[in-house]
């Protein structure tokens, strides 16, 4: 969604876009975000910040929504263009500069994009001055206190939940943070048990060692090998494409049990 502004990463590389690869685990963590989206934006003015080709646009527009576009990559914006045609505008844009006047949504989004953000101090201010009264702002990361986290090429900087809640809260907003995705979920048998300790164990070997793929296609590969057949990400996500997790409500303090963290800010009216 933003770049360090002296190259040009790629994000298409590692954005979950049409024709991705996912796990079964990864494609729920993807329509489940998008299903709170859905609830959210119903009859309101949205901006997604890190938007790629807008898989979820379809999704929020059943409800009325009103769609706003945003993402750093030509390639990702050319690609919602192409399929979308005139039907949402898509706008070129950083997370920390937003080209918009005061209170212009009722909704924004920013789902696995924050962490590409230079500069996501001046971002969070940005978030809240385009964010309407009596609107919301929705985050959803992946965790980075889980004990086998994994950086993504390109990432400035994870924040954790408590980060989160401490920038949102300066802001004025009233602040909610949820998990869901155990890191560790309830393995039946030895078999399962076995598989589940193989895969943390390899997660910790391949970034330890540099060999983690740089690309979600070649991550893909490896995915393979865990979990057998993956499910390609479609040009526009359709209702139920996969099962929506639930969500825990979190306390404060360091969040280790999760793989996913949604952190709700709502502004007064």
């Amino acid at each position: 969604m933003a770049a360090d502004r002296g190259s040009s990463p790629r994000f298409e590389d590692i954005t979950e876009t049409t024709g991705i690869p996912l796990s079964p685990e990864g494609a729920s963590m993807m329509y489940t975000r998008y299903a709170m989206a859905a609830e959210l934006a119903a009859g309101k003015r949205v901006l997604e910040l890190g938007c790629g080709s807008g898989q979820g646009f379809g999704l929020m527009a059943a409800g009325g929504a009103r769609i706003v576009g945003g993402d750093y990559s030509h390639a990702l914006l050319k690609s919602g263009r192409r399929y979308y045609g005139n039907r949402f505008p898509f706008v070129r844009l950083s997370g920390d500069a937003l080209p918009f006047r005061d209170a212009t949504f009722d909704v924004v989004l920013c789902f696995e994009a924050s962490y590409y953000v230079p500069d996501m101090t001046r971002g969070f201010a940005e978030i809240a001055r385009v964010l309407a009264p009596g609107g919301t702002v929705l985050f959803v990361n992946a965790n980075p206190e889980r004990p086998d986290f994994i950086t993504s090429p390109h990432a400035t900087y994870y924040h954790t939940a408590d980060e989160f809640r401490a920038a949102l809260e300066a802001l004025g907003l009233r602040v909610t943070v949820e998990g869901a995705f155990p890191v560790d979920p309830p393995a039946t048998g030895f078999v399962g048990r076995a598989k589940a300790q193989a895969l943390a164990l390899a997660r910790r070997i391949l970034e330890a060692s540099g060999l983690v793929p740089q690309t979600l296609r070649g991550r893909a590969r490896l995915k393979r090998i865990v979990y057998g057949s993956l499910v390609q990400v479609p040009a526009e996500l359709p209702p139920h494409f996969a099962p929506v997790a639930p969500r825990v409500l979190l306390g404060s303090g360091p969040v280790r049990e999760f793989k996913v963290i949604y952190v709700r800010g709502d502004r007064p009216r």
